[in-house]
Formats: structure tokens, sequence, C-alpha cells
């Protein structure tokens, strides 16, 4: 065993056990130590080399300046370099962690070598040379020793459009749920023949390998059909994955696939050419004149102005000019109005007077709307934000989530009506609900009345009187039962109000009046930019 001595009687020795023990001899004279000196007793002794616990070197230190009586104390030990290889649960990555050595052997390239091998990884190693300097540096965590080749999947079957200008048959929703159908776009045609969407088969992908060396398989590929009945479109005769088009008509891309939809062109609609009625996309290069009805199972494109006429459309109905009704207004302004344009989808159009307008999801008018009755299931906006363009002045704006404009009203109080938060059908819907329920409530009742006193007067039930009262009432009781349930939903629609907005951008004049939900308020003076919602069942407003 080692052993070496302080004139002040401070031994250090190490044990057949390999533990560094610091033994006291008490001495009339001694001098103080500190840590740091009792390191430079262990440098010139050749022992800095070996592990030291620095809580007991502290110890130390207090035992020996504070105490005569002698003692044995273990302060540190001769330690092995040690190290671990840790495999991830997928078999995909190695990593080393190497302790280094206390005055005891180091890891040598052997052992990791051998360690590798026992746990079987044999792929995605690191080289020789970057263990060696691992080993040099002395000590590593988690140091990634070996890497798997994870498989490539292949490219499922791919969909291209060759129509880049086509649009896709599905609004375009925002996070907060309001589809944006500012841009309608304009008409796109394509020929009996022309190139509709490329279909691009899928493709292998690559096989990979584990650090274990065992071959991972990448997932197959899918490989996705043209979708089924493609209406206005076929497969090109000498290529099976190339979609064109059957008719002259509208592309509509849908998922995997575009149909056609028919379309016809015509220079305008008036007593010449009678009103139009197709099943399919209808073109109009011009004006739609007084009078006249047009319907359309798709799209109606209107080029030109439309006056007091009845356009109605199973898509969307976009007008580059505007739309003018004719108009009997006496002196408190009251209109009535002479045109109507209705349609499931959006209805696009450059300025409005006198027109009654019906949409199934917004309405966007670029200029004005003077004195008409519009109607839109999610919102209705005129002007563009920001722009000073975009005037409601009369009449009235109804739509579920959002109405927006630049000015609302005029300088000369003319009463203008706008709403939000309520589909405009739902009261109508819930009102007649309401009246099925309570009549057939009362019925219940009759009945009712009609069994109890059959069941107390056997004698009376001729013809079986009594199965025939148990059946209605049965009968009265089901439909009760499903008007309930359509009035439940007809009430969640109403709580939609609470996400409604009415948003005027520059001036709000008096005479209008802002219904949000079931809450109104009017305006008394001239206000600039506000924004209407409800906050606890109430109308706010600022700016």
């Amino acid at each position: 065993m080692d052993e070496t001595t302080h004139k002040d009687a401070l031994t250090f020795r190490l044990n057949e056990n390999n533990k560094l023990l610091a033994v006291f001899e008490p001495e009339v004279y001694k001098v103080a130590l500190d840590a740091a000196a009792i390191k430079e007793m262990l440098v010139q002794q050749n022992l800095s080399d070996l592990f030291l616990d620095e809580k007991a070197l502290s110890r130390l230190v207090q035992m020996y300046n504070n105490t005569n009586a002698g003692f044995v104390l273990e302060i540190g030990e001769r330690r092995d370099g040690e190290f671990t290889i840790t495999v991830a649960k997928d078999k995909m990555s190695a990593w080393l962690t190497l302790t280094p050595a206390y005055g005891g052997a180091p890891v040598t390239f052997e052992q990791i070598r051998q360690s590798l091998k026992e746990k079987g990884i044999v792929s995605g190693l690191i080289t020789s040379a970057e263990i060696e300097a691992v080993l040099k540096e002395g000590h590593a965590t988690d140091y990634l020793i070996a890497q798997g080749m994870p498989p490539v999947p292949g490219l499922d079957a791919q969909f291209h459009s060759l129509v880049p200008e086509m649009q896709e048959r599905r609004p375009q929703i925002n996070e907060h749920g309001i589809a944006d159908y500012r841009n309608l776009g304009n008409l796109i045609l394509v020929k009996q023949g022309d190139p509709l969407m490329r279909r691009t088969l899928p493709t292998e992908g690559k096989k990979g390998k584990n650090i274990l060396g065992q071959i991972l398989t990448p997932k197959p590929s899918q490989n996705t059909p043209f979708a089924s009945d493609l209406k206005g479109a076929t497969f090109d005769p000498d290529d099976c994955d190339l979609l064109v088009s059957s008719i002259i008509g509208q592309p509509l891309l849908i998922p995997n696939g575009v149909m056609v939809s028919p379309t016809i062109t015509v220079p305008k609609v008036d007593i010449s050419t009678g009103n139009l009625s197709f099943d399919g996309t209808i073109n109009i290069l011009g004006d739609v004149m007084e009078g006249m009805k047009v319907y359309a199972l798709n799209d109606i494109f209107i080029g030109g102005t439309v006056e007091a006429a009845e356009l109605e459309a199973g898509g969307n109905i976009s007008i580059k000019g505007g739309v003018i009704g004719n108009s009997d207004t006496n002196s408190s302004m009251a209109a009535s109005f002479g045109g109507k344009i209705s349609c499931k989808g959006s209805v696009s159009v450059r300025f409005a007077k006198y027109f009654n307008i019906v949409a199934g999801t917004n309405i966007v008018i670029e200029e004005y709307s003077m004195n008409n009755q519009l109607t839109a299931m999610n919102q209705i906006l005129v002007g563009k934000p920001g722009g000073k363009k975009g005037l409601i002045i009369g009449g009235t704006a109804r739509a579920m989530m959002l109405v927006q404009a630049a000015s609302v009203g005029s300088d000369v109080g003319i009463k203008t009506y706008i709403q939000a938060g309520l589909n405009p059908h739902t009261q109508e819907q819930l009102n007649a609900i309401d009246r099925e329920i309570e009549t057939n409530g009362k019925n219940q009742d009759d009945i009712k009345k009609i069994i109890t006193f059959i069941e107390n007067n056997p004698e009376k039930d001729k013809n079986g009187l009594l199965n025939k009262a148990r059946r209605t009432l049965d009968k009265l009781t089901t439909e009760i039962a499903q008007h309930q349930a359509i009035r439940e939903s007809l009430l969640a629609e109403i709580s939609f109000a609470e996400y409604a907005k009415v948003v005027v951008d520059h001036t709000l004049c008096t005479g209008v009046e802002v219904r949000i939900g079931d809450q109104i308020w009017k305006a008394k003076e001239e206000r600039g930019k506000t924004v209407f919602r409800l906050i606890d069942k109430k109308i706010s407003y600022g700016s």
C-alpha cells in the first residue's frame, strides 16, 4: 500500500480497496490547511489523478483545523474509466456516455467494440477514428455512436390540374369560420377534348435499415384512382391517366378529379332570347333586361348590368356591372323591389339599387347598396376593408356572421336596417314550430280526455274508438318530440349571435338601426368607425 507523510502528521494512503484515506496523528505543532493546500499536497505526492470527493475534502479541512484527536477519513478513490451504450426503443440510434478514469484504467476501443457486438449493433456506426477521438477526449454524454437509415416512403398517386385558373368547388374558410368570397373569379371554359387533369402513378419507396442491420420496409404508396362519376369528363383513349373534357363547359375542381359543367354563352338576355333555364352554367356577355328570368343549376356570369329581372342559381352569381330595379318611392322613402336575385352560393356585383338579393353564403357589393333588401347566410361585404367606397343607404342588410361597409345610412337620415347574428329564416321557422307544438299539445290534451272518458265508461267504446285514440296520442307524442328536436336545432343557430359583428369603417349616420340577435341599437347621432358585437347579451359598440 502507498503511503506518504506530512510534517504536520497528516498522512495520505491508498488502501487495498483503492480508497484514498487521510490519516491524522495529533502533534503539538501543526500548520492550518485549506482545500487548496491539501490538493497541492496530493499533487506533490502523485495522488492528484485520483477521484476526490469535494464534500469529504471540506470535512477533512474542518476536522483537521478544529480537532487534535486523531482520525482516518476517506476522501477519494482510484476509479477505472466507465461507459454505457444506450439503444433507442426503435433500434434506430445508439448513444455513448463515457466517464473518465481517475488513476485507474481508461476505457479502450476494444471494450467499446465488444459492447457494440454484444448489443448486436452492426449498422450505421461512426468511424473508428471518431470513436478514438472520443476516447482521447476522455468523456462524453449521449454521444451519437450509431444511426440507422429510416425507410423513405414513396409518393402516392398525385393529381395535377392542367387548367390552373379553375376554381375549387369548396369555400375557403378562415380561422374564424368565415368564408371569403370577395373574389369569385372569372368564367373558365374548356372545349371537348381539352386536357383537364393528369394523374401520376405512385412511386416505390426506399428500404431502410436499423442499427441492428434489420431491413425496414416503407409504407406502401397509395394508388388512388380518379374520382368516380366525373360528369362532363372522360379518360383520354390513349392514356388512362389523363382526364379530358367530353363537353364544352366550365371545369370544376373536386377531390381527385375534375367535373365539367355544361355552359351556354349568350350575348344578352332580352325579349329576343326569352327567359333562360339551363341545367349547367350560363355565361351572359352583356345585359339582362327588365322583366327577364334566368335560371342556372350551377353558376351565372353576367358581363353587363341587370335591370328589374329575376336571377336564380344553384351556385354563384357574378355580375360585373350593377343591378337596378324599379322603385315606387314615396315621401317616407319606403321602396318596392323590382328585381330579385337568389342563389345557394355567393352574389358578387358592382352596385345594387332596389333589388331583393338572397345568397346562401355571401353578398359582395363593390361600390354601394341603395334601398335593397339583402339577405345572406354568412356575410355581407360592401366595399373593400379600409376603402372609402362601400355605402349602404336605406333598405335592409341581414347576415348571420358579418355585415361590413365603409359607411351606413345618409346625412338626411334615411332609415337603414342592419342585422347580424340571426339566420333571417330561423325566426320564421321557430315561430312555425312553436305553433305546431302548441297545436299538437292542445290536440294531445283533447285525446287524453277522450281516452280517460272511454276507460271510465267502457260501454261507450264503439268501433274500436279507444285503440284509435291511443294510436292518435302516440302519433301526436312522436310529432311533438320531433318538433322539439327541430326547435333545439333552430335555437342553436340563434346562439351564433355572440360571434356576429357589424363593422362600419368610416361613417355611421342617424336613421340607422342595428340589430344583433334580439338586441337593437338606434343611431341618434353621426359616428365614425364603429364595430358592433354582443357582450353579455347586450350590444357593445366602439372603434
